[in-house]
């Protein structure tokens, strides 16, 4: 086989590998799959999100066990996947997806992207950073209206926030 055939075979492999590391995310962080969840981030990775950076793989799973306390059953589900890579063990893409959230007896519809860098760590790509922008948090009952208004980030028992995506948009 060709360099070229060769090269285009491996950047097809690496970009599936990458949309299944994507696939297993939300499973994981909705059956409390811990173990599942840790091997899916480097050893340096970081994972921005509500509560802010967290740093490190076991920091990155601290964070998650603690957020699960808030909530009741989650589904979180990807909807596109981009994935352009930048050598051979890095990439970076946009992940856009929703996630369904039960807090305090309520269910929440998370609008958002993951920006997120991939890296090969141990044969295997991984998350090396996620970045969460969030479109909108809105409860079932604010869901017929709220998409139109700015404050649209409403978290429980917390102050609205302005979206950080779409907040260019009025």
């Amino acid at each position: 086989m060709s360099d070229a055939m060769t090269d285009r075979l491996q950047a097809l492999e690496d970009r599936a590998e990458i949309i299944q590391l994507v696939s297993r995310y939300g499973p994981a962080v909705d059956d409390h799959d811990y173990d599942t969840l840790g091997s899916l981030y480097t050893e340096d990775s970081v994972f921005d999100s509500v509560g802010g950076p967290q740093r490190g793989r076991d920091a990155v799973v601290a964070y998650y066990r603690e957020r699960a306390g808030a909530f009741g059953a989650t589904y979180h589900y990807p909807h596109s996947v981009e994935v352009y890579l930048d050598g051979p063990d890095d990439a970076h893409g946009v992940v856009c997806a929703h996630a369904e959230l039960s807090i305090d007896g309520l269910t929440h519809r998370v609008a958002l992207r993951y920006h997120d860098t991939y890296r090969r760590e141990g044969g295997a790509w991984r998350f090396h950073e996620r970045n969460v922008k969030l479109l909108y948090v809105l409860n079932q009952a604010d869901q017929a209206t709220g998409l139109s208004d700015l404050d649209r980030i409403r978290w429980p028992d917390r102050d609205r926030a302005t979206a950080t995506l779409g907040s260019d948009l009025s």
